[in-house]
């Protein structure tokens, strides 16, 4: 197999899908744009070399902001000219799971050359729900269709999900379906955020950025951060709930823990969730149902959070250590 061509070196490569994912606040939009202008305007990206090409971003939140101020705003701040200001906005929704609108997209973008297209936010490009298997599916071959078409990369922005932190919020089929995986971490009171590559299908997965969000012209703009670094979650000491959760989990693994196979799953067995939960109710024989929802519902959180467990399609295990 021949090696990947890079749009912008070690981040996304040409005619392939990314996904950048992070929680509400990280500014994972600011990134987005950055990336974006800087394919645009042909300027490396961070001393990360870029191949020089057209942007198309399909803002499908806070469109009339992302035009009027964070667009022109990076433009000032890095003192593009007028006649160098080449992207574009797409001026109406998108529904990439309905196929008439995929072909309307597909249409502008063939009047003009575009290397790179930006989704902003996933979970308004559809017309389905985000965790149905139906729409999942639609979604991915609207995609599909507007790489073969076009031979444009495209750069998908979601959230994290309600219960897991580590993947976005989507169906399975969505998250299997892209070529790179980017993880945003961000700290809205220091203003700083880091930008991970979790995978590249077809290349080596490294690569981290720490940025600090800087104020100018109306809107934020990234500067790279040496001093930004990716925080690491420090275990908590656990309560009694949380222990007897876990020690249901070993024995839930014990029981019915199986081995899967495949880049999203660990080396070890997972068990799934409800099994878990089964376990977890034997524990409080004496509690009503209400309760002990409740209390496993915390369990799982507190679990997770302090990162002695983890998640992946409707299955849990412990993290090592």
């Amino acid at each position: 197999m021949p090696e990947p061509e890079w749009l912008v070196h070690g981040l996304i490569q040409k005619r392939s899908t990314a996904v950048m994912f992070g929680k509400s606040n990280a500014f994972k939009s600011f990134l987005a744009i950055d990336i974006g202008l800087s394919v645009d305007t042909g300027q490396d990206w961070h001393d990360n070399e870029v191949s020089h090409g057209g942007v198309l971003f399909v803002a499908t939140e806070g469109a009339n902001g992302v035009g009027r101020l964070r667009i022109p705003g990076w433009y000032d701040h890095h003192r593009i000219e007028e006649e160098n200001r080449r992207a574009f906005l797409y001026p109406k929704e998108i529904r990439l799971d309905v196929a008439d609108d995929v072909t309307a997209l597909i249409a502008r973008m063939k009047q003009d050359f575009f290397a790179l297209v930006v989704i902003d936010i996933f979970g308004g490009s559809m017309a389905g729900s985000e965790i149905e298997d139906k729409t999942a599916r639609a979604w991915v071959h609207g995609i599909q269709r507007i790489l073969r078409e076009t031979g444009a990369s495209i750069l998908t922005v979601a959230h994290t999900g309600w219960q897991d932190e580590t993947r976005a919020r989507m169906h399975t089929h969505f998250w299997g379906s892209f070529d790179t995986r980017l993880r945003v971490e961000g700290d809205k009171e220091a203003m700083t955020a880091t930008l991970t590559v979790e995978r590249h299908k077809d290349a080596d997965s490294s690569g981290s950025w720490g940025f600090r969000l800087v104020q100018s012209h109306g809107t934020l703009v990234p500067e790279i951060d040496a001093s930004v670094t990716k925080s690491a979650a420090k275990p908590k000491k656990l309560s009694g709930e949380n222990r007897a959760a876990l020690n249901a989990l070993d024995d839930a693994i014990a029981a019915h823990g199986v081995m899967q196979f495949g880049e999203d799953w660990p080396p070890c067995k997972v068990v799934h969730i409800d099994q878990w939960r089964k376990y977890v109710y034997l524990l409080s024989p004496g509690d009503t149902a209400d309760t002990k929802r409740q209390g496993f519902y915390r369990a799982k959180k507190a679990l997770h959070n302090g990162g002695h467990i983890a998640f992946y399609d409707d299955h849990v295990w412990k993290c090592a250590g």
